[in-house]
C-alpha cells in the first residue's frame, strides 16, 4: 500500500483515547483460529475494515471466526473478529465497533461512495403537518451511503429542488439490490452545477433492513479497498516499467 493510502486511512483515526492509529499499521499481528496460528503485519486499517498479510493466508476461509492480538507501541490490542475476503497474501478481517472506540473517527460509521439508486415517493415539511404523496416517484442517485444516512442528488430536478429543504422529511425506497423503504431527514443542501446535493440521515430504517443495509456498506467498503489497492499497484508498475525504458 502506497504512504499516500496509509495516511489516509490514518486520518480517520485520533486519538479519544491516547492511541493514535498510526501504532496500528505495519504492527505485529496474530491471526488465531481453532488450532491454528498465524503471525502476520497490519498494512490498513479504517471504517469496518483491516487488512492483515500474513504467509498462510490460504489456511483461512471466508467466514472463519478468528481471535486477533495485535502488539502495537502502546500496548497489546485483543479482540474477536470474523475473515471477510481473501487475496494472494492477505486477509481481511472486521474491526469491531469496540476495538474502533479506542480511536476516534471523524465518522461514528463509515461512508462509502455507491452507485445504486432510490426514489422519493413522499416528502414533509416538519414545521407543518401536511404530508405530500407523489403519484409519480422521483429518482435520486445515490452518492453514498452509511448507517446513519445517504448523500443523494436528484435526477430530475425541475420541480422538486425548489420544494425541499433542510428539515424536510422524505419517505423513500431506496434499490441497495434488496428493496429499503425508509425515512429521511434532509440535514444539507448544497448547490451544485447541474442542480443540488443532498444530505439525509435516516429517522427510521425497518430492523430487519438493518442488518441488510450493514453487509452492502461492509462489502462496499471492502470492493473500494481492492480496487484503491489494484490502481496503486497498476500505478507502481507503470512507474516501474517507464523509469526501466529510460
Amino acid at each position: 500500500m502506497s504512504m499516500a493510502m496509509k495516511q489516509d486511512a490514518l486520518k480517520r483515526y485520533g486519538s479519544k483515547e491516547g492511541y493514535d492509529a498510526e501504532v496500528l499499521i505495519n504492527c505485529r499481528a496474530v491471526v488465531a483460529k481453532d488450532d491454528f496460528v498465524s503471525t502476520g503485519i497490519l498494512t490498513y486499517a479504517q471504517g469496518d475494515i483491516m487488512e492483515i498479510e500474513l504467509p498462510e493466508y490460504e489456511v483461512f476461509q471466508l467466514g472463519d471466526k478468528t481471535k486477533m492480538t495485535l502488539y502495537t507501541k502502546s500496548g497489546l490490542f485483543v479482540f474477536h473478529s470474523t475473515v471477510v475476503a481473501r487475496e494472494p497474501g492477505s486477509l481481511i478481517v472486521i474491526n469491531p465497533p469496540e476495538n474502533r472506540k479506542k480511536f476516534s473517527e471523524k465518522r461514528e460509521f463509515p461512508r462509502v461512495d455507491v452507485k445504486n439508486i432510490g426514489y422519493i415517493v413522499g416528502f414533509q415539511n416538519i414545521t407543518q403537518k401536511e404530508q405530500h404523496h407523489l403519484e409519480n416517484p422521483i429518482e435520486i442517485s445515490i452518492k453514498n451511503i452509511s448507517m446513519n444516512g445517504i448523500g443523494f442528488i436528484i435526477n430530475d430536478n425541475s420541480m422538486i429542488d425548489g420544494i425541499l429543504h433542510k428539515k424536510c422529511m422524505l419517505q423513500v425506497e431506496l434499490d441497495l439490490g434488496f428493496e429499503m423503504p425508509c425515512r429521511l431527514e434532509i440535514i444539507r443542501k448544497e448547490k451544485q452545477e447541474d442542480g443540488y446535493y443532498y444530505g439525509a440521515s435516516f429517522e427510521s430504517v425497518p430492523a430487519e433492513q438493518s442488518n441488510a443495509l450493514r453487509g452492502f456498506i461492509l462489502r462496499n467498503q471492502i470492493q473500494t479497498y481492492f480496487e484503491q489497492k489494484r490502481d496503486e499497484e497498476f500505478k507502481k508498475a507503470m512507474e516501474k516499467k517507464s523509469a526501466a525504458n529510460q
